[in-house]
């Protein structure tokens, strides 16, 4: 199964409404990334999808690209990609950082694995546990009503988990907020408070204490990712559990955290974590401590969204809630067909081989802000 060519496109397209976050990250309008084609001498592909995203990411999509045709190119073309160990090892050994780049890598080699077997990537990471799973919906950094707004809606299409995104306003109208919602809605729907670093250690404090004996699902990235004390601060005042995201990104993070007892839930983005095996590492230390897991997403295309769906399945320890299955649905235009997997407020899980999914090459040239194919000099002098 040697590897014969690789095809990138960096795309770019509206979201169907913006995106307010915390004050970090401002609002977003837009969807980036990097698809990645690995096609084999016996013509198979294997698609891998990089959504790097800045300032949550040191990469950015014009990196992630440069990465991936000038540095891992060289490293993978007349390579055997049944060794995907292998070449995991050879790309952590080439440089360091990259996740997202790597992870475009790890996804394809995943899928190209899958197709070669037929067999579903999930049966290569053990099993699947689930046949579906249930999806979130996130609720920008607006105010009551339009919240108000947007539950009604998704309620109505089956969606019972919501995630507010916090940290842009005043700490007080985002916990009256939030204190509004569960009010209005508990038990019947589960909220998640995502603060995306958006708080100072005692803005966090704050809100933990004005949200008091609230039933909130969970409480992520309340603090800044290098203030590791501080996050674990927070979640000894809180009584909600207290979620990683930007804090988690390698595995050795992962485990300084676990160590610490700094929080209850891990959450995973294949993408951010570096692909389907670094992230299935992360996940496994995770459930040694205890630690539950919450899918969640980057502004993602349909690849990443497989990708994770097949991932979730698998894990033991994933958490009793909505989880983050619905970027799709949020982007104008989407060159795969993932989001027919996802209907009711639930995310079913494929059973073809691979990812499951498709990518239309032509919709993918019509998006693209850049295209690169490179390919084995070999085959080029076969065919001269």
């Amino acid at each position: 199964m040697r590897i014969e060519a690789i095809d990138l496109w960096h795309i770019r397209t509206p979201l169907v409404r913006p995106y307010p976050l915390s004050k970090i990250y401002g609002t977003l309008t837009h969807a980036e990334a990097v698809f990645l084609r690995l096609t084999t001498e016996d013509g198979l592909a294997g698609w891998g999808e990089a959504d790097p995203q800045q300032p949550f990411t040191e990469e950015w999509p014009g990196g992630a690209m440069a990465f991936l045709a000038d540095l891992a190119a060289p490293r993978l073309l007349g390579r055997d990609a049944s060794q995907g160990a292998v070449i995991r090892c050879d790309l952590d050994a080439l440089a360091s950082g990259n996740p997202t780049a790597k992870g475009a890598v790890d996804m394809a080699l995943h899928d190209l694995a899958g197709r070669a077997a037929g067999v579903p990537v999930h049966a290569l990471l053990g099993g699947r546990l689930r046949d579906a799973i249930a999806v979130l919906w996130p609720l920008g950094s607006g105010d009551l009503d339009e919240s108000i707004e947007v539950v009604e809606e998704k309620m109505a299409e089956g969606y019972r988990t919501f995630m507010i995104k916090t940290g842009s306003r005043d700490v007080a109208d985002d916990a009256a907020r939030t204190l509004a919602l569960i009010d209005k809605y508990h038990p019947q729907v589960k909220f998640i408070a995502d603060a995306n670093q958006g708080w100072s250690e005692s803005e966090a404090l704050r809100f933990t204490a004005l949200i008091g004996t609230a039933p909130l699902t969970l409480l992520e990235q309340p603090v800044a990712k290098d203030n590791p004390d501080g996050l674990k601060r927070v979640r000894d005042a809180s009584l909600a559990p207290v979620s990683a995201d930007e804090a988690v990104f390698s595995l050795g993070e992962a485990a300084q955290l676990a160590a610490a007892r700094a929080v209850d839930v891990f959450s995973i983005k294949p993408s951010k974590n570096g692909g389907l095996a670094p992230s299935r590492k992360i996940a496994a230390l995770a459930e040694g401590h205890g630690i539950d897991i919450l899918m969640n997403s980057m502004i993602e295309f349909g690849v990443t969204q497989a990708a994770s769906l097949h991932l979730g399945a698998t894990l033991p320890n994933l958490m009793d809630c909505g989880h983050a299955y619905m970027s799709t649905l949020r982007i104008t235009e989407d060159p795969t067909d993932f989001s027919a997997l996802v209907a009711d407020g639930t995310a079913r899980v494929p059973d073809t081989p691979g990812l499951g999914i498709s990518v239309d090459a032509d919709h993918l040239n019509a998006l693209a802000v850049d295209h690169r194919r490179i390919e084995d000099p070999r085959v080029r002098e076969v065919v001269a």
